[in-house]
């Protein structure tokens, strides 16, 4: 795992708070979108970006047990987590986590397959990926996904991966009462569903757009609310509509 800090916007003030953003599956800091969405982070925070390992046999072992052990060494923190991010930061276990905010957060999926099908395809001892993606291009990202964020992302998957993530998602902890998400109730990657299942509405603010909110219009309007819920919680979506 790979974790890259920016503290340029907090400078030498030590008042400045920490913030662990744990990136989706395939989302690299090199890209313009992620970078945007940390540009606007690091106005406020010192921000500690982790870059998951893409192809991994378990969740605990691969990309919480290495969060929670960064984690350790840090004091209060805000944690912001996307898509896989959001499921592995969900597992996190860390006295310094202070509000907690989803972005399309992968704690369920609506796969094409009958269930008892999923059950005998990732029951397979095979950890290579054969079974290939098809819902990663622009339309399913968001509108403003570039080139690069389309060629890095992941073509397929293996059964071993796929295991993982479904052992994760159901066992999920309770959610924290300060957890937020953001999401689209059109999201073609991960089910929202998901996530109404586990927060009450007044802490879900929906949008228009894709699956990644920075690589959607709707980023203009909604990083603000993304930053406050970090540092204030739940109240800041206040009990309006969606932009």
């Amino acid at each position: 795992m790979r974790i890259r800090i920016y503290d340029d916007g907090a400078g030498a003030d030590e008042s400045v708070r920490d913030c662990l953003f744990v990136l989706g599956w395939g989302n690299r800091c090199r890209h313009d979108n992620v970078q945007w969405l940390v540009d606007r982070l690091a106005r406020r925070y010192r921000i500690h970006v982790a870059e998951l390992p893409t192809h991994i046999t378990d969740v605990e072992r691969e990309w919480v047990a290495p969060l929670e052990s960064y984690a350790a060494d840090l004091d209060r923190f805000a944690l912001l987590g996307h898509s896989a991010g959001g499921l592995a930061a969900a597992h996190l276990d860390a006295d310094g986590a202070g509000n907690r905010v989803y972005l399309s957060p992968w704690w369920g999926s609506d796969y094409p397959l009958p269930d008892a099908v999923f059950r005998a395809l990732t029951s397979l001892p095979i950890s290579t990926p054969v079974l290939p993606f098809s819902d990663l291009g622009a339309d399913a990202l968001g509108a403003l996904a570039t080139g690069q964020q389309l060629a890095d992302g992941p073509a397929a998957a293996s059964p071993a991966f796929l295991r993982t993530v479904d052992r994760a998602q159901r066992r999920l902890p309770p959610a924290r009462e300060d957890a937020v998400a953001f999401c689209t109730l059109t999201d073609a990657i991960v089910d929202p569903r998901a996530v109404g299942h586990r927060l009450p509405a007044d802490h879900i603010r929906l949008y228009d757009g894709g699956h990644e909110l920075f690589s959607s219009p709707a980023r203009e309007s909604l990083t603000g609310t993304v930053l406050d819920s970090l540092s204030e919680g739940p109240s800041t979506l206040g009990s309006g509509p969606a932009p």
